[in-house]
């Protein structure tokens, strides 16, 4: 009997799978994964469990996985509570690698759970055998295609690989990454996290070459281990950004917290900065967390952790609020030097401000092309780290004349350009954001986020400048 632990890799990327407590019933776990796994061209066999009926979506099921006769490296068990330890010591029997374990009423329901949940994990582990889960809702692997998660709607493919232990969040990040077009490689549903837990699928994700940045939402975690990760891929040169969305701010969040996966977390109140400065990036409200992977994933960290950020604004309300949102985020406006700011007045109104935050005056008005002109003469200073441009870029087409459209589409090309060219990050604030626009689709081509809310566009900035921190930190 083998103890050596199977790894990620073996169990993610599976030669085969069955599903125990696969379902005739279209509302049922075990039905809707079956159809996902079918649906997404998984390459190898896939055995629905079942021993009651004899056909489940055309495919002939078994009684049970020790009646399958050929090798299962996956098996995903959505089975009724009562049937999971049995279903489990049908895993260990088979000789699976891995086990998705859906069913909840574990951890989360008390001590008797928890207890139940230990004994699984050391049946498990002394066969090697690796648990996702319990109280999950499967995985999404995009270069195994294997898709056993519990929803429909489309997948949206990308370079961020997620990993949440709760499968509602999962979902509203997967809604916000189909309306912007920018998706995941993998989901990663923990669930109650009773053997794999977050900092394992960090290493996993680093070495999955078309993941560019680790976004995760987790209920309980130790700062200690997450550091030792970071550093440690770090030094071996596979360390990639990460962003957490970490619950439990409030006594009345680790309660629910407990209550949801079983976690057991500590309060970690808003202004805790115990994760400052090691490779993890916090965010503290749900909406910040993909707009944050989003920039993480398509933009370059400030130079060596720079905070120097220039505004480019075409309007006072927007410069103004976005002054503000930059310094709440815990950056800096310098003062741009005379020679900057003499540069950006050739190019505005005599009424514009060059100081920083730059008010254009009206300069878009007459040509938007000038918002790449001015963010080039801000990236070109050296005392600046990053350009945010704020307003109505985008939709200048529909404000004033659709003349404007090309001029706008020839700007978002600039915007890219400027970033590879000068290796500072560029993000766009546009009041613009939802609307179905040539100039944003190009923005998204070239790898600049656009948002619409100013606080998130300013947190975003923050946390490249916090990535760029810590890069520059472990290269000394």
């Amino acid at each position: 009997m083998s103890t050596t632990l199977h790894s990620l890799e073996e169990v993610f990327q599976p030669r085969s799978v069955a599903i125990l407590g696969a379902s005739r019933a279209p509302q049922k776990w075990g039905n809707v994964a079956a159809k996902q796994l079918m649906a997404g061209g998984f390459p190898g066999p896939i055995y629905l469990i079942n021993p009651t009926v004899p056909e489940i979506l055309g495919q002939t099921t078994y009684p049970s996985l020790r009646q399958v006769s050929a090798p299962v490296d996956l098996a995903i068990i959505a089975t009724a509570f009562a049937h999971v330890k049995q279903s489990v010591e049908d895993c260990i029997a088979h000789g699976v690698k891995g086990i998705v374990i859906i069913t909840a009423g574990f951890s989360e329901t008390g001590p008797e759970g928890r207890l139940l949940e230990q004994q699984l994990v050391a049946r498990c582990h002394e066969h090697g055998i690796r648990i996702i889960g319990t109280n999950c809702m499967g995985l999404y692997i995009r270069t195994s295609r294997l898709n056993t998660l519990g929803m429909v709607f489309p997948l949206p493919e990308g370079p961020i690989g997620l990993v949440s232990q709760s499968g509602n969040l999962g979902m509203y990040f997967y809604a916000q990454a189909h309306l912007d077009g920018l998706g995941f490689t993998t989901f990663i549903s923990m669930g109650n996290a009773i053997d794999v837990a977050f900092p394992e699928c960090m290493h996993y994700l680093a070495n999955d070459t078309e993941t560019k940045v680790i976004a995760g939402y987790v209920e309980a975690i130790q700062e200690e281990t997450l550091r030792a990760t970071t550093h440690e891929l770090a030094v071996q040169g596979r360390y990639k950004p990460v962003v957490i969305l970490l619950s439990g701010a409030t006594a009345v969040g680790v309660r629910a917290a407990l209550a949801h996966t079983g976690s057991q977390a500590e309060i970690r109140p808003d202004h805790d900065t115990r994760l400052r400065g090691s490779g993890v990036v916090r965010v503290l409200r749900s909406d910040e967390l993909f707009p944050v992977a989003q920039a993480l994933a398509m933009q370059p960290p400030t130079p060596n952790g720079g905070q120097r950020i220039a505004i480019v604004g075409d309007g006072g309300g927007s410069v103004v609020a976005s002054g503000d949102a930059v310094i709440r985020a815990g950056l800096e406006v310098p003062v741009l030097r005379s020679e900057t700011q003499q540069a950006l007045r050739a190019l505005m109104p005599a009424r514009a401000t060059a100081t920083n935050p730059v008010d254009v005056a009206g300069a878009a008005d007459e040509d938007p092309l000038s918002f790449a002109h001015l963010t080039e003469v801000c990236l070109k200073d050296p005392d600046v780290d990053g350009v945010i441009i704020t307003g109505l870029f985008g939709g200048y087409r529909m404000l004033l004349s659709e003349d404007f459209g090309p001029r706008e589409e020839a700007a978002a090309h600039a915007l890219g350009q400027l970033v590879r060219q000068y290796k500072k990050p560029v993000l766009v604030q546009t009041v613009y954001a939802r609307h179905d626009i040539p100039a944003l689709h190009i923005l998204r081509e070239e790898g600049v986020p656009y948002y619409e809310s100013v606080e998130i566009t300013c947190r975003a900035m923050a946390a490249l400048a916090e990535i760029g921190q810590f890069l520059a930190s472990e290269s000394n």
